[in-house]
């Protein structure tokens, strides 16, 4: 499948920018298979193909059973048409993370303690005018980040570390053009007390509105720049969709990733009427996966109650309200750890969703329409996931960039594993009328477009609220 491929190229073009901007010189050590792995998060095989092509490439010297050694001479000419081809991706990534990024600061600095406001106040202290640039930012990389940890969510601390690493953007001198990444200690202090004390006296609409200033600010200087750098190359920026960058590794299996491509497939009605899904034969040709995969993914697809095979005939597709056969050990921790990044992912959703939702430009009738007959079809139903996934099937079509969609995407995976909540004690569900009564309150705004943000931010939220109310009682 596209994704695995995806996974390769991101941690080949982190690598590539790292080796471009500096990072490891001439003659130096290149780190372990091993490091490697644990730095990005990928797996060995994902890992050895980056080091063939880099190898190939001339960025490296490998030998059989000796460490690898940095070749790769840094030209301002190979930096600079590298980053010239990267301008459109830069710039989209920036435009969907002004729509996510200030949201979360401002969840995290909702939940902020004492504990929190030493640790501000002690960055800000160690500020000083003898300071490197990139010692600055490093400075406010620190502050940014520690407003993430009290949402405690792995998800988000990988999505700002991922930007960072794709955003990074080191300044090649240009002449008559000032560096546009110039950070004086004084700016950074002030940038930081205004924070501090927003946060400190609960301006957190304030706070929001100044951190998404300051992604706009970047995104229009860093464009400036690239603008004035392809004058330097005749390389031109890539066209069409980008790299997706954000990764959300192995947390979701290749088999579970197909799985939930059919379960998209379910929702969308392509097999209603009682229509068997493609055998695993199939599946295997049209996906280009293994045997093995294909059939875990339609073992899956019954346990989670959305098929069921019969034998000497095929399998049934089904609307995922069906009771997992057989019982789930909750206390098992790979059940506990999947369901931790579903509500990861879903806590993400539910915060950000109205944010990107504001940025919708329209919303045809057809798709407003087919939201109401399936959530329709859904209602009263206990099986919150179930209602999250008709939401984000219509949510990520209208996403106005392509980071957006493929952050989204990988978010949308990860909602499978919600389904395992099916198997719960159905005492433990809340009624859903709250649920329901968002449901159609989103179905009236898409129709006529008014309060189209807070109708979704309040749909998924109201998802949200019912599962964590789920997994709390079960100690999850």
């Amino acid at each position: 499948m596209k994704q695995s491929q995806n996974l390769y190229e991101y941690t080949l073009q982190i690598l590539k920018i790292q080796f471009l901007s500096g990072a490891y010189m001439p003659g130096q050590i290149f780190p372990s298979q091993r490091e490697l792995c644990m730095q990005y998060n990928v797996g060995i095989t994902t890992i050895r193909k980056v080091l063939k092509i880099l190898n190939q490439e001339g960025y490296i010297h490998t030998a059989q059973g000796q460490p690898s050694i940095v070749t790769c001479q840094t030209s301002e000419k190979k930096y600079i048409s590298f980053l010239v081809k990267r301008r459109r991706g830069i710039a989209d990534a920036y435009k969907g993370l002004e729509l996510l990024m200030p949201v979360l600061y401002r969840e995290g600095a909702k939940r902020c303690g004492e504990s929190e406001f030493k640790y501000f106040r002690n960055l800000l202290g160690e500020i000083s005018e003898q300071m490197s640039l990139a010692s600055l930012y490093k400075q406010a990389n620190l502050f940014m980040t520690a407003l993430l940890r009290p949402l405690n969510n792995q998800l988000i601390m990988d999505l700002e570390l991922d930007s960072e690493n794709y955003l990074h953007i080191p300044y090649i001198p240009i002449p008559g053009m000032e560096n546009p990444f110039a950070l004086s200690a004084e700016r950074l202090k002030v940038w930081m007390q205004n924070a501090i004390h927003q946060i400190e006296n609960r301006q957190f609409e304030e706070f929001h509105d100044g951190t998404s200033l300051l992604y706009r600010a970047s995104a229009e200087r860093v464009d400036h720049y690239l603008c004035a750098l392809s004058r330097y190359t005749d390389e031109r920026e890539q066209t069409g969709d980008t790299i997706t960058w954000f990764r959300t590794k192995d947390r979701c299996e290749l088999y579970a990733r197909l799985t939930m491509t059919i379960i998209r497939r379910i929702m969308n009605g392509e097999f209603d009427g009682h229509k068997y899904l493609p055998s695993i034969p199939k599946l295997m040709e049209e996906y280009g996966v293994m045997k093995d995969t294909a059939s875990r993914a339609v073992a899956l697809l019954n346990s989670l109650g959305f098929a069921r095979t019969i034998d000497k005939k095929g399998t049934v597709a089904l609307n995922g309200t069906t009771a997992i056969s057989g019982s789930i050990d909750f206390s098992e921790p790979l059940i506990r750890e999947r369901l931790t990044y579903f509500m990861n992912a879903l806590q993400i959703i539910a915060l950000t969703a109205g944010s990107c939702a504001a940025s919708f430009s329209s919303f045809s009738e057809n798709l407003a329409l087919f939201m109401e007959d399936r959530l329709s079809a859904a209602q009263g139903s206990r099986t919150t996931p179930l209602s999250f996934q008709i939401l984000m099937s219509s949510f990520i079509q209208m996403l106005p960039c392509h980071s957006l969609k493929c952050i989204y995407s990988q978010l949308d995976e990860l909602i499978i594993w919600g389904h395992y909540l099916q198997a719960a004690d159905e005492s433990l569900f809340p009624d859903p009328c709250h649920v329901s009564i968002a449901m159609k309150e989103l179905v009236q705004a898409a129709k006529n477009h008014a309060y189209l943000a807070e109708a979704y931010g309040n749909a998924f939220a109201a998802v949200y609220k019912d599962v964590n109310t789920v997994t709390s009682q079960m100690r999850l």
